[in-house]
Formats: C-alpha cells, structure tokens, sequence
C-alpha cells in the first residue's frame, strides 16, 4: 500500500511539475525583458547564456527573428513540460528506498481522505 501510495504521488507531482513547464515555456517567451539570441555568433551567444550550447544542440530549440524565445514553438514546449515532467519522477526513483518515510511525513501533514 506505501509503494501504491508513493506512486501515486509522485505521479501527482510529475503532472504538477508538467504544467510549470508549460507555464516556464509561456513565461520566458513572452514576459523576457531582452532578447537572448543577439546574433553575436556562436562563441559570444555562449558566453552570454546559460545552456546554449545544450538547448541549440541537443534539444534543437528555436528563437524567433528578434532573438527572443519562440513562442510558438511546440519543440520548445515540449522542452519545458517534458523536464518538468521529468524531475519528481527522477526523484520519485531516485528516493525509493526512503518511500516508507515519506509517505509517512505526507500523510502525516494530510487530512485521512487523502491518505488511510
């Protein structure tokens, strides 16, 4: 029943970490005060940003013309919501062996409908 529990929860966590990724994808296109990608070229867009390299290279982001964060990108949102996916669950396997204390501290702090 405590590794049903667990699953449960971190399930509920991964589709809560999704709809921040959404939500981080929709924030950086539309509310970033300055343009990221300012056609300095490949070493200086380097220097300037963080991960540029990971996500030109590896995830294939894209920029508008404007060097600001493709808004209507579905690669670029399926970047955010994948990772936010992606998080709880990596620490809902990483923390495994701890799922009995766990969900000890979460139904602790719950009401009983949620937990027995």
């Amino acid at each position: 029943m405590t590794g049903f529990a667990y699953i449960c929860f971190v399930f509920a966590l991964s589709v809560i970490g999704a709809l921040l990724g959404g939500l981080g994808h929709f924030w950086r296109a539309h509310a970033t005060m300055f343009a990221e990608d300012l056609g300095l070229g490949e070493p200086l867009d380097t220097l300037t940003r963080d991960n540029y390299q990971f996500e030109k290279h590896v995830v294939g982001a894209e920029w508008d013309d404007a060097g600001f964060w493709a808004p209507d990108s579905l690669r670029n949102f399926i970047y955010y919501v994948a990772s936010g996916f992606a998080a709880p669950l990596l620490l809902g396997i990483g923390f495994w062996g701890q799922r009995g204390e766990i969900v000890g501290a979460i139904c602790s702090s719950l009401p009983s409908l949620v937990c027995p």
